[in-house]
């Protein structure tokens, strides 16, 4: 479509002042209509940040409530097991009471009857000794008697040689000597026996003593030792008066950790009403950026249709020469592939190859190449002679924009941002409006559209463009950014 198609036929000349008018009024209502489409496009756009806001801020509050009730979960398993260490340190503190009570009462007795025990043996070590003493008193005794013995027996013999040196005279004091002999020897025989005895008995009761002596040793050690358990007894009262703090203390964590559970619950069911709120806003608002899309839409619409009907607007002008330079682009490439510079297959290549390190990220294509070469020369001086022109090149069918005006190709460098304002160049845009234009066939088509110029920053824009097709097959469209 060239510039001649957007002109009226020529009315006649008693309508001219009619036709005229009319053609103002379309005009204005096309100036209008665009200054509409810029608002509503503005609107949409801000529609759209208030809309990815409140997902962010909804995945934000998911993530929120997520992390809330994985706390109430850990903080309900805290208080269960704070619980469950409750119950079983009241069972060891009911089992210790039970058996130090039983513990207490068995030694108590066991030490009473060892005490009474001990007492009972050093009384009898003390009685066994006094009669080991006596014993060796009689035993004493028993060898004065057999010293006796023998004397008297020493008597008699002599007694008996004296009544036979004395004959006849001395015959009854030998009878008196026969029966002392036999009452010493009755006393020796007698004293003999009663020594051997006493010496059996003073064994006997020495071995006795000695064994209760050691017997009161033993006793006295199992007193003691008594007392040691006594004394283990008494720490064992203490560990468990130390359990019963310990209950304390699991009181005292455990009642807070369940407040902040009945607490986490309570916050946990308001971020989910919250959430609930900012999803049934967020699709409100999408539904509303849906409805704002369509009104730019028809917007864009009027507006083209106003532009193709031949009524000049502040767009024709623009219009004639982006469908012109589409043209004249078209026929650069097909003289290109005339002479063999390049082929259709890599003309049309579609197999985008990241260039590493950059970002946002570029591409490249076996027609860049030629693009670089052919295009800035048509470029750079639209831009120059259009103070209207924002920017203009040419994209292919998906948006891929080889080759860019120079202010916009600048080499990328480490900040990102900088880059998306800068660095424009080898990049796909594939958003509504750069797709719309890329793979638009008609005549022309005029969008309005907010432009990411990076750092939050966007800039409400007409886009103006018109297909390129090489040897009847669709290659893309050439571009105009303009000014509102």
């Amino acid at each position: 479509m060239h510039a001649q198609a957007l002109r009226l036929p020529e009315p006649a000349n008693e309508d001219v002042h009619q036709v005229t008018a009319a053609e103002r009024a379309v005009g204005e209502i096309a100036e209008r209509f665009g200054k509409l489409g810029v608002e509503i496009t503005d609107i949409s756009g801000r529609i759209g940040d208030v809309t990815r806001q409140l997902e962010g801020q909804a995945e934000g509050l998911h993530r929120v409530v997520t992390s809330v009730e994985q706390v109430s979960r850990s903080n309900r398993v805290i208080q269960d097991s704070a619980e469950e260490a409750q119950n079983a340190a009241s069972v060891v503190r009911s089992g210790l009471e039970r058996v130090t009570g039983a513990v207490r009462l068995g030694l108590n007795a066991a030490q009473s009857d060892i005490e009474t025990l001990s007492q009972g043996a050093e009384s009898i070590s003390t009685a066994l000794s006094e009669a080991v003493a006596t014993a060796h008193k009689v035993r004493e005794a028993s060898d004065a008697i057999q010293s006796i013995t023998r004397e008297i027996q020493l008597l008699s013999i002599n007694a008996g040689v004296e009544a036979a040196r004395s004959g006849a005279a001395g015959r009854g004091f030998a009878v008196i000597a026969a029966a002392v002999k036999h009452l010493a020897e009755q006393t020796r025989e007698a004293t003999s026996l009663s020594a051997r005895q006493l010496d059996a008995l003073v064994g006997t009761v020495d071995q006795l003593a000695r064994t209760s002596g050691e017997n009161a040793a033993v006793a006295r050690r199992a007193s003691e030792e008594s007392r040691g358990i006594s004394q283990q007894i008494g720490e064992l009262d203490s560990f468990g008066r130390s359990v019963v703090g310990l209950i304390g203390d699991i009181d005292a964590i455990s009642n807070p950790t369940r407040e902040n559970a009945i607490a986490f619950a309570k916050v946990s069911q308001d971020l989910k009403t919250l959430v609930a709120g900012v999803d049934q806003s967020s699709g409100n608002l999408e539904q509303a950026s849906h409805r704002a899309d369509s009104l730019v839409s028809i917007s864009e619409a009027i507006l083209g249709s106003i532009a193709a009907s031949g009524v000049r607007t502040a767009q024709s002008e623009l219009i004639a020469t982006a469908m012109e330079t589409a043209q004249t682009i078209a026929g650069l490439f097909e003289r290109a592939l005339a002479a063999g510079e390049i082929t259709m297959a890599e003309l049309f290549d579609e197999a985008y190859q990241p260039i590493p390190g950059s970002d946002p990220v570029q591409h490249m294509t076996r027609f860049v190449a030629l693009t670089d070469r052919l295009l800035p020369p048509i470029q750079e001086a639209l831009l120059a002679g259009n103070k209207r022109i924002v920017f203009c090149a040419a994209v292919d069918r998906n948006g891929f924009l080889p080759t860019h005006n120079r202010k916009y190709s600048q080499a990328q460098g480490d900040d990102p941002v900088w880059n998306n304002a800068n660095c424009r160049n080898r990049r796909i845009f594939s958003d509504r409006t750069g797709l719309a234009a890329a793979r638009n066939q008609k005549p022309f088509l005029l969008q309005t559209y907010r432009r990411d110029m990076g750092g939050g920053r966007f800039l409400v824009m007409e886009d103006l463009s018109a297909p390129i097709s090489v040897r009847g097959r669709h290659w893309g469209g050439f571009r105009f950014g303009l000014n509102v």
